[in-house]
């Protein structure tokens, strides 16, 4: 259950030029995973961005490691695009792992719908009829504060979000 104080608390902490994940991001992420509301790699994000963009609260993008295939940062950049126009939040994450951590840790291990390609994560909303729900709008509430509190604060919407990990 999503505690109410937690949209009131401090969204964000400013720690140099790292901002940290707040704990409601991090808690729908994890609620959404338990209930098998997170979809992860691009091409299965892409499918549901093109088909039904309404269904997605949230788009979670890793920064590329240093590494990383030069075609990842090009699809980053397509879906990004694509989210913008479509009006869903983008949240810029620093890495890929501590993403798979986060989803996996919370996933039931009868989930066999989320692949090894965490370059993209789609945290979608609550099924219809339970949109209605206090928990889908906190929900909501939560990613939307957040959003606003880093435009207040002159933090860029392309800034890196530092996960816990």
């Amino acid at each position: 259950m999503l505690d109410i104080g937690e949209t009131l608390q401090l969204m964000y902490l400013l720690n140099g030029s790292s901002i940290k994940a707040c704990p409601g991001v991090l808690k729908v992420l994890q609620n959404a995973s338990k209930q098998e509301r997170v979809v992860n790699g691009v091409h299965k994000c892409a499918a549901i961005l093109e088909n039904d963009p309404d269904a997605v609260m949230l788009c979670i993008l890793p920064q590329p490691s240093e590494d990383a295939d030069v075609t990842i940062n090009i699809e980053q950049t397509l879906i990004k695009a694509h989210c913008w126009e479509s009006g869903i939040r983008v949240l810029k994450v620093d890495c890929c792992k501590k993403l798979e951590m986060l989803v996996l840790d919370n996933t039931q291990p009868t989930n066999h719908s989320l692949n090894s390609d965490f370059s993209c994560v789609l945290v979608l909303f609550p099924k219809v009829e339970a949109s209605d729900s206090p928990d889908a709008e906190k929900e909501w509430k939560m990613i939307d504060d957040f959003f606003k509190k880093m435009l207040m604060h002159g933090v860029p919407h392309w800034h890196v979000i530092e996960l816990p990990g």
